[in-house]
Parts: C-alpha cells; sequence; structure tokens
C-alpha cells in the first residue's frame, strides 16, 4: 500500500509545478499590460528600467522552469517538495522586488502576498509553509520603512488610485485562488480516486493470492486419490481383458471406464501445468494455440459444441497459452453450464476471436456467446469482482479468478446480455502494436 500511496502525490506535484509555470506566465503577461498602461491610463509613473529588469529575470526563470520539466519528462521523475517550495520563493521574491520599486507598503497590490502563501499551503508541508510565512511577513515589514515611492501625475487623486487598486488587487486574488483551489480539489479527488482503485487492486491481488494458494494444497492433496481411482480404473480394465473374468458385467461398461481414464489424464495434465509453473511458456500465434486448446477443451466436455471463428488479423498474434487457455476455459465452462441449466446443452456455444483499434491501443477479443440462462439482476454488480454462488451450481471463483487474471494483463472481462436470452462474455486482452505489426508483416 505505500508504494501506491507514494507515487501518486508524487506524480501530482509535476502537474503543480507545470500549473506554477503556466500560472507564472499569465502574471508577467499582467504585469507587462499594467507596465504599458500605468502611465496613459491612470496617470501612473513607473520605474521602467528596474521594472523591466525583474520581468526579464521571472522570464528566464520560467523558461528555466520550461527545461526542468522536460527533464522530469525524460527521465520520468517527479519534483520535490524543496524544488517547489524554490519556485514559490522565487516568485514571493519577485513580487518583493516589484513592490519595492512601486510603493512598498502603500501599494495596494501589497496583498498579493496571500495568493502566494494559499498556493503554499497547498502544496507544501506545514513546516515549509511557515518558513514561507515568515520570509513574506519580513519582506513586508522591511517595505514598511524602505521603498521607491509611487509617483503621479496628480496626486489629489491617490486616494482614489489607491481604492481602485484594492478593489483589482482583491478581483484577481479571488481569481487566482479560486482557480488554483478548484484545479487543487479536482486533483485530491483524482488521487483519491486513484488510491481507492489501488487499494482495490491490492485486495484482489490478496484474494486471488489466497486462491491460487489454496489451489496448490488442493492440487497436492488430490494427487492421491486421482492415483487411485487411476489403479481401479487399471484393474477393472485388466478383469474385462482377462480369459476367465471376461465375462463379467464390467466389460458392458468398456464405454464408460474409457471416459473415466480420459478424464483421469486430463486432471493429471492439469496438475502438471499447475506444477510446472505455466507464466513461463513461450507464447504462441492464436491460430495454432487454438487448435491444441481446443482438443483440451473437448475432453472436458465431450458432448459439448462449439463454434470457433477467427479474424485473419487476429490469427497470427502471439497469446500466452496457459494464462489465455486458462481464463477463456472458464468462460466456455461457464457458458456450458449456464445452458444446461437452461436445458439448451444440444446447443453449439459460438467463439470469436477479433482485434480492436481504438485510441491507440489494441486488443485481442474472445467472445463466448451462449442461450443459457443469462445474468440476474443480484450478479451483475458482483460477478468478477467477488466470488458469487451462481444459479446453476457454481461459486463464481472462476469468473472472479478470470477477471482477475486479465486485470493482471492489462485488460479485463466484460459480460453482456444477449438477445433473445443468454450471454456474451468478452475477453480483452492488450497487444502490443509493434509486436502484431511484425507478426502481420
Amino acid at each position: 500500500m505505500t508504494i501506491f500511496a507514494n507515487a501518486v502525490p508524487d506524480r501530482h506535484s509535476l502537474l503543480s509545478l507545470r500549473r506554477l509555470y503556466w500560472l507564472r506566465w499569465v502574471l508577467l503577461a499582467c504585469e507587462s499590460l499594467l507596465l504599458v498602461g500605468a502611465d496613459t491610463v491612470i496617470g501612473l509613473l513607473l520605474p521602467h528600467g528596474p521594472l523591466l529588469s525583474i520581468f526579464g529575470l521571472q522570464a528566464v526563470f520560467n523558461l528555466l522552469t520550461a527545461w526542468r520539466l522536460r527533464q522530469h519528462v525524460r527521465a520520468r521523475s517527479t519534483p520535490g517538495e524543496a524544488e517547489l517550495m524554490g519556485q514559490l520563493l522565487v516568485d514571493l521574491t519577485a513580487l518583493s522586488a516589484i513592490l519595492f520599486f512601486t510603493g512598498g507598503a502603500t501599494n495596494p497590490f501589497v496583498s498579493f502576498y496571500l495568493p502566494g502563501l494559499a498556493l503554499a499551503a497547498a502544496l507544501l508541508p506545514a513546516g515549509q509553509v511557515a518558513a514561507m510565512a515568515v520570509y513574506a511577513l519580513a519582506c513586508y515589514t522591511l517595505m514598511l520603512f524602505e521603498y521607491v515611492p509611487l509617483e503621479l501625475r496628480d496626486p489629489a487623486n491617490a486616494i482614489h488610485y489607491h481604492l481602485a487598486g484594492m478593489w483589482l488587487n482583491f478581483v484577481a486574488s479571488a481569481v487566482m485562488i479560486a482557480l488554483f483551489a478548484a484545479r487543487l480539489s479536482g486533483t485530491l479527488r483524482q488521487r483519491d480516486a486513484e488510491l481507492h482503485r489501488a487499494r482495490e487492486q491490492l485486495l484482489r491481488e490478496a484474494r486471488a493470492d489466497a486462491l491460487d494458494a489454496q489451489a496448490a494444497t488442493v492440487a497436492h492433496e488430490i494427487g492421491t486419490p486421482l492415483g487411485t481411482l487411476a489403479v481401479i480404473a487399471g484393474e477393472l480394465r485388466a478383469d474385462a481383458a482377462h480369459r476367465t473374468r471376461g465375462d463379467t458385467a464390467v466389460r458392458h461398461y468398456m464405454a464408460d471406464l474409457d471416459a473415466i481414464e480420459q478424464q483421469l489424464a486430463l486432471c493429471r495434465s492439469i496438475l502438471a501445468r499447475l506444477r510446472d509453473n505455466p507464466t513461463g511458456t513461450s507464447a504462441k500465434p492464436v491460430s495454432r494455440w487454438l487448435v491444441a486448446f481446443l482438443e483440451s477443451w473437448h475432453l472436458r466436455h465431450p458432448d459439448g459444441r462449439l463454434q470457433t471463428s477467427i479474424a485473419d488479423e487476429a490469427a497470427a498474434l502471439p497469446v500466452e497459452p496457459a494464462r489465455t487457455g486458462q481464463m477463456l476455459t472458464i468462460l466456455l465452462d461457464n457458458a456450458v453450464r449456464s445452458q444446461q441449466a437452461a436445458g439448451r446443452a444440444e446447443l453449439p456455444l459460438d467463439l470469436k476471436i477479433s482485434v480492436e483499434r481504438r485510441d491507440g491501443r489494441m486488443d485481442l477479443i474472445f467472445r463466448v456467446a451462449d442461450r443459457g440462462t443469462g445474468i440476474p439482476l443480484s450478479l451483475r454488480a458482483t460477478l468478477g469482482e467477488a466470488p458469487v454462488a451462481s444459479l446453476h451450481g457454481g461459486q463464481g471463483i472462476g469468473a472472479y479468478l478470470a477477471q482477475s487474471a486479465a486485470r493482471q494483463a492489462g485488460g479485463c472481462v466484460i459480460w453482456r446480455d444477449r438477445d433473445n436470452g443468454g450471454t456474451t462474455a468478452e475477453l480483452r486482452l492488450p497487444i502490443n502494436v509493434e509486436i502484431a505489426e511484425r507478426a502481420a508483416a
């Protein structure tokens, strides 16, 4: 949990630095307009030389900030609290220098310190905010005694100019604080949502790991009864083939005995796959993998019927055989059980494999359609999110494991109602575009 909790705010610190960068350009533009129009509009004589020097230094610093932002993006790093504090200290220093040459504490814009401290309180820890507040207070106090007085063409209107400046200062401060507070609030909500998703993902992975551990225990324990059944099946076959015992009733059930031995062999192969750690299995093209997968699936459901179709673009794409086979097996098994519960076991399932490109992303899609009982309303919200009991005897563990495995691979499983009854289960797995283009070539 600590990893996610630290990673999310760091990413938002980069967004905060970018917003400070753009806000500084806006302030520079407003300051330049005031400098140009102060004399002609309100008859205020400003010292152009010092102010232009300060504006130029601010512009150079903002260009350095842009360079620093590019460095963070290239290195996939994020600014720390000290860097953000340095940015705000530069802004407070620039504001103090501007105020010094424009009337000091008598300038109605002296309360512009407050928006700067509000930004600091939103971005920095309490200790650094306190240090910046002391720095701002020291600058303000100094300008009570030392500053360059403002020059007016008509000193009789000084009080009117001061009131107008206070009003303008209030409007600008309110707009700055409101806009930044709104953006900060949105950022905090986004961060909280990401943390919530991260916690849910960790809980799902922890539950899936617990199920994996139980599966390993069951696999170990089930080996003995499977071996016993295999021995009994072998003895029954030997009895049926014996000269003197060949007339027993066993010989009338040879077809059933063959089916039992096939299912035992299937169980042993499943346990072997679990033991051999399938995560290291190399990828195979969909068309070649599908042949072996269907043979294995038909051993599980000898009476099951399945219609398959593969889009040309999907046939050569690589898939991880074990993981993809596990997810697709769960979806097909659920579809078979649903049709059996609906009394339509004789109808074939429909498996379509296709590719979808959207927003620069490429997904390999497996769609399993059945004519079963459909998804009850009571299960729609929790199907795939937690183990749930189904209407046809299942516990929903398979759907939960399929969804967890798909999310770990960057994809998902989606269940939809099918027209005229039944369900369409859609497994979406992301495919690297470069790998797909090489496979197509």
